[in-house]
């Protein structure tokens, strides 16, 4: 039997062992955003200065190695600049952890060799935000609809043009994150695309809009609704709610890039305020949304469509057998096969049109293609 005593023991271990924090979860999270390199800086001089700025080189080269796994392409002049005021210069800030390996000095030079873990996440989340992600995504367009509805309490209900004031924010918001823009154009073609998109067709709506160029819809409906009317200054004023939704998507495969909503309480009809606080959070959010959608697409895997003509049963299955020599590409999917017509998609580490480069270079059976978009490819099989 246990005694009291160890019985007490037991009991201080268990309740030790309860508080203590779990690591195992917390190490786990942390690891899939970090990255070890190894890195040597250099400073003249053998004194504690010249090895402090050795080792602040040693982790500014190892936040360079960070950086290089996100941009392959040159970076444009002011680019550049921004990459080294806001990345190198606060290079302690994305390193989450180092190691020194080895210093000393050698001819008049003090070397410091280390091993660092890098914040690979925190790194990709202020690199999009100098327009490198959007870069890697070719610089998509993005056109912006957003109709609105102002109704009364009568059964008849009266509509009222107030979505100028939100679209304009939403394509402000767009602007200052370094999207393209693309104008609806004339306003019987605005008028076409709010009335699909009333009637809850955005398809159509999305091939009007990639007709114009643009390779993102966001669509988008302010909702006033009559809520009650209120005394205010002795004045009888009608109040309605306020609720902004916004869905963005791309106009060649319809894949839906973000989908949300914000409310704020019911204010006065020309009260304007409330609106337009949650036009700003919400396009925030999307932009947000769109771009974390994309770091999947450049960072991990996109998901792209290849649409195929002339295809036969035979050449389909000799080209899904070439596409899995293709290094970066991890998935293909049958989605439709009819008439000589195909729909595959697939998953791919990369720019699409660095996959259709690779396409083009199949060898034993002719592929051509004939049109490429933002996330699909037109392929038409020879003979």
């Amino acid at each position: 039997m246990i005694n009291i005593k160890t019985y007490k023991y037991l009991i201080v271990i268990l309740v030790f062992a309860f508080f203590l924090p779990l690591p195992s979860l917390s190490a786990v999270a942390l690891a899939e955003k970090s990255k070890e390199v190894i890195a040597v800086g250099i400073a003249d001089g053998k004194s504690a200065r010249a090895r402090d700025e050795a080792l602040n080189d040693a982790l500014r080269k190892a936040v360079e190695q960070g950086v290089g796994t996100y941009v392959t392409t040159e970076l444009t002049v002011e680019q550049q600049r921004l990459v080294e005021d806001r990345i190198y210069t606060e290079s302690r800030g994305y390193i989450q952890s180092y190691k020194v390996l080895h210093e000393g000095e050698t001819e008049g030079l003090y070397e410091v060799k280390i091993s660092a873990l890098v914040k690979m996440g925190k790194l990709a989340e202020d690199l999009q935000s100098i327009g490198l992600l959007i870069r890697k995504k070719q610089n998509p367009r993005v056109m912006v609809v957003i109709y609105s509805r102002e109704m009364n309490s009568s059964w008849i209900g009266v509509a009222l043009e107030g979505n100028r004031n939100a679209e304009n924010q939403v394509e402000s918001s767009l602007i200052e994150k370094g999207f393209q823009l693309v104008d609806a154009g004339q306003v019987q073609r605005k008028k076409q695309l709010e009335t699909l998109l009333l009637k809850g067709d955005p398809s159509k709506a999305g091939k009007i809009a990639r007709d114009f160029g643009a390779e993102i819809l966001v669509q988008g409906e302010v909702r006033r609704t009559f809520v009650d009317q209120r005394p205010i200054f002795g004045r009888a004023t009608r109040f309605f709610s306020n609720e902004i939704r916004l869905k963005a998507l791309e106009t060649d495969t319809g894949k839906v890039l973000f989908s949300g909503y914000k409310t704020r309480p019911a204010s006065g009809a020309e009260a304007l305020l409330p609106l337009q606080e949650a036009t700003s959070e919400l396009a925030e959010e999307m932009i947000t949304g769109i771009l974390k959608q994309w770091r999947k697409d450049v960072f991990q895997a996109g998901t792209y469509q290849l649409n195929i003509s002339k295809a036969s049963f035979s050449n389909l299955s000799k080209f899904k057998q070439g596409l899995l020599k293709i290094r970066g590409l991890r998935e293909i999917q049958t989605r439709s096969f009819q008439s000589g017509h195909a729909l595959l998609e697939v998953k791919y580490q990369g720019p699409l049109e660095q996959l259709a480069e690779k396409i083009s270079q199949m060898k034993h059976l002719s592929v051509e293609i004939v049109g490429l978009q933002s996330n699909s490819l037109d392929l038409k099989f020879g003979n």
